[in-house]
């Protein structure tokens, strides 16, 4: 509205400078017709110009309108629209502060579970470095042991041997002897024969003494008639066994230990050695004499290769080397087991304890 008023005032202002201009061209008379249609022609055009400017400005003003209007309704809804973004943002914070609740909820549990989780695993850490050193400290002990069981091995190799030798010769003086012996008693009983011929004496056969045997002693050389001292305080080879296996069954381990003793002494070669050897190492096995208890299992091994206490022989010794800690002896004998003896109640056994130890 501005702007039309500006141009009504400015279309007065020229028209009015015309006309003055006109009446003083009239008053001056020197303006000539020309001149004069010259001026009426520019002030039509000028009026034209000036109404189709006017109605460029009304134009304008109704489009200026209009924009107000819409300008207007913009205003508006963007103020509805502020309104439901400020409502909105209320119900976004009260949400997010909801959420954040819910979060911080379900977050505790699993606070307290990372916690606990930490803590165990700084507990089994704790318990690896344990054992850990546990393990490295058993490496030391068995690797000393193993050396300690090593030397006591060559040790014992070493008596073994030695023994072996001592037996050896002890069985070549037992000869040497027994020779020695056997050769005056056969000399005096050829001057017995002759004197007892020269005097005409009789003498049965019966009352004269046996000439003495090899691995006989002097003591042993008694009249057919009676038996030895020996033979005669223990009985038969079978009551002998008989009795000393009673009492080793009964738990008289002493009594065991000195009948069987008694039998090799007197019966050395019979068919009870084999059983008597075993079972005197056994007694030595249940006295906790396991050295003892080895040397007479390992007699039981040499000299009946083929008998049948060999398996149980060999097992117990692998047994007797375990309970004195040998335990490399005691693989290496419970292997042997399995290997020469692998469908034996032996070997079945020894592949048992072999498990145990690992």
């Amino acid at each position: 509205m501005g702007a039309v008023d500006s141009m009504q005032r400015g279309n007065h202002l020229f028209f009015g400078a015309v006309l003055i201009l006109l009446s003083f061209l009239s008053f001056s008379g020197c303006a000539t017709q020309s001149d004069l249609e010259t001026i009426q022609r520019d002030t039509n055009n000028s009026t034209k110009e000036l109404l189709a400017l006017q109605r460029n400005l009304y134009d304008q003003n109704a489009a200026n309108r209009n924009l107000s209007t819409k300008l207007d309704a913009l205003e508006k809804k963007i103020g509805d629209v502020r309104q439901e973004i400020a409502a909105s943002s209320s119900e976004t914070k009260n949400k997010i502060g909801f959420l954040e609740k819910e979060m911080e909820t379900v977050n505790q549990p699993m606070r307290r579970y990372q916690a606990e989780l930490g803590a165990r695993i700084d507990k089994l850490q704790m318990e690896v470095q344990n054992l850990m050193g546990r393990f490295e400290e058993s490496k030391y002990f068995a690797q000393k042991t193993f050396g300690e069981t090593k030397t006591l091995k060559e040790t014992y190799q070493g008596r073994i041997e030695d023994l072996d030798k001592r037996i050896a010769a002890l069985n070549k003086s037992v000869e040497e002897w027994e020779r020695r012996v056997a050769a005056p008693e056969k000399g005096k009983e050829s001057e017995a024969v002759k004197g007892s011929a020269e005097s005409g004496e009789e003498k049965s056969a019966a009352s004269q003494p046996p000439p003495a045997k090899p691995g006989q002693t002097k003591e042993q050389v008694v009249s057919p008639q009676k038996e030895p001292e020996s033979k005669k305080s223990i009985g038969t080879v079978d009551e002998a066994y008989k009795k000393a296996y009673d009492q080793f069954s009964k738990g008289n381990i002493e009594g065991a230990k000195a009948g069987f003793k008694k039998l090799l002494e007197v019966y050395p070669k019979s068919k009870y050695s084999e059983n008597a050897h075993y079972w005197l190492g056994e007694c030595y096995f249940a006295e906790k004499k396991y050295e003892e208890a080895i040397l007479e299992f390992d007699e039981v091994i040499k000299k009946y290769p083929k008998g049948n206490k060999v398996p149980d022989a060999l097992f117990r010794q692998g047994m007797a080397f375990l309970d004195m800690k040998d335990t490399v002896n005691a693989k290496l004998i419970l292997k042997e087991v399995v290997k020469r003896f692998p469908k034996s109640d032996q070997a079945n056994r020894a592949r048992k304890k072999l498990k145990e130890m690992g």
